[in-house]
């Protein structure tokens, strides 16, 4: 092999490790934009998972507390000592108390 031809085979060897260069430049650069963002979004997701909780938790309460005012609007008892009897129309102060206090 001649001096000219090796010479250009290192130049292109050279320019070929100059690109591969730049594209793994690229690369590290694109991977971490994509772990910003992974971070980013598994921020995200664990806010919204923490809100999601919470508003299961408030639906379910006041879920609760409206069956059991329903119950007592139809007429029946909701303090543990009549539960579930008629109340005749009569309000009962039990009851009320029961249902205040839940309301809190």
């Amino acid at each position: 092999m001649d001096r000219e031809r090796l010479f250009m085979h290192i130049s292109k060897m050279e320019a070929d490790m100059n690109s591969m260069h730049e594209d793994l430049q690229t690369l590290k650069e694109l991977a971490v934009r994509l772990v910003e963002e992974n971070v980013t979004l598994h921020m995200e997701k664990e806010k919204y998972e923490k809100l999601h909780e919470e508003d299961e938790t408030v639906e379910e309460d006041s879920f609760k507390g409206n069956t059991l005012n329903s119950i007592y609007e139809e007429g029946f008892h909701v303090c543990s000592v009549h539960f579930g009897t008629l109340r005749n129309g009569e309000d009962c102060l039990f009851c009320q108390g029961f249902l205040e206090h839940r309301g809190k």
